[in-house]
């Protein structure tokens, strides 16, 4: 395993060679036992491509993807963005021009994950809503 800090104060990315759903799963797990362990990391989200910043990029590392959205399930796109000067709604065109499945913005059965930090861009398509772990969701369904 391979950590990398980035030019966004506060955020650091894990390169693993272990599927990134499971490691999150198991930090839900190891949350769940003491949060508190947690107490300097609020979110941890699965990546399961990372290219450059570049559209093209991403479109190709997300027509890898399309096999885990079945052709009778509806999808979302979610950007987030981090010092790039992609706009959102230009990742969101480009990519949902290359889904051949239904949109659904409010409660979609997958959502294709797009992380652009500078340079390097993460995609995943997550089908559960606890695919992310959100440190401060839990705490807060704790108390």
């Amino acid at each position: 395993m391979e950590v990398f800090g980035t030019h966004v104060v506060g955020l650091i990315t894990c390169m693993t060679s272990l599927d990134p759903f499971e490691v999150v799963q198991k930090l839900k797990a190891m949350a769940i036992e003491n949060a508190y362990q947690f107490r300097y990391a609020i979110r941890f989200t699965p990546l399961e491509k990372c290219v450059k910043s570049e559209i093209d990029e991403i479109i190709e590392a997300t027509k890898e993807l399309l096999p885990k959205i079945d052709e009778d399930e509806t999808f979302r796109v979610t950007v987030r963005r981090r010092h790039t000067d992609l706009e959102n709604m230009e990742v969101v065109g480009a990519i949902a021009k290359i889904v051949p499945r239904e949109v659904d913005l409010d409660s979609p059965d997958k959502t294709i994950w797009v992380e652009i930090v500078n340079e390097l861009t993460g995609i995943s398509v997550l089908d559960r809503d606890d695919d992310i772990l959100s440190i401060m969701s839990m705490r807060d369904d704790m108390y």
